[in-house]
């Protein structure tokens, strides 16, 4: 009989570092550069949205006959993303499973993405019907010995609405 395969390797993460300009408090015509201009950095970055989804974790490896199992599912790297303009942090993919057996596990879902930055100048107190929705986390259909999790669900958008 052979032995068990390893487990699976768990989703990945990937966070956000809030940039140090708030666009909600900076004057719109500086704002439409996107650029951290509030920093100490001797030239302004760019303005990112916001953090981004981790891709889902490795299947496990399959048994092997005799003393040995098979490899361990591979993690993916985890990662932070500066100067971004909503402090919402990427959401994690989902744990590969394990294998059982002969029979190697199946990978885990991708995170899903989060929701957009609206940043909408204009002279309206109505901003209309304006969504930043998340989205929704990957399913993990693995074959052999059985499904990985799935991956989270992103964060929501932001909408910064300034009136001039």
């Amino acid at each position: 009989m052979p032995q068990p395969g390893a487990g699976g390797g768990a989703g990945g993460a990937v966070g956000g570092t809030t940039a140090v300009t708030r666009v909600d408090v900076i004057d719109p015509h500086i704002l439409i550069m996107m650029r951290d201009v509030m920093d100490s950095s001797e030239t302004a970055k760019r303005l990112k949205p916001t953090g981004a989804a981790a891709g889902g974790g490795g299947g496990g490896g399959s048994g092997q006959g005799g003393s040995t199992n098979g490899v361990i599912g591979q993690s993916p790297t985890t990662a932070t993303i500066t100067n971004v303009v909503s402090n919402s942090a990427g959401q994690a993919g989902g744990k590969g499973s394990s294998a059982q057996g002969a029979e190697g596990g199946g990978g885990g879902g991708g995170a899903g993405g989060n929701g957009g930055v609206i940043i909408l100048i204009t002279t309206s107190a109505s901003i209309g019907s304006t969504t930043t929705d998340a989205g929704d986390g990957g399913t993990a259909d693995g074959e052999g010995a059985g499904n990985g999790a799935t991956g989270g669900e992103g964060a929501a958008g932001v909408t910064h609405h300034i009136v001039v």
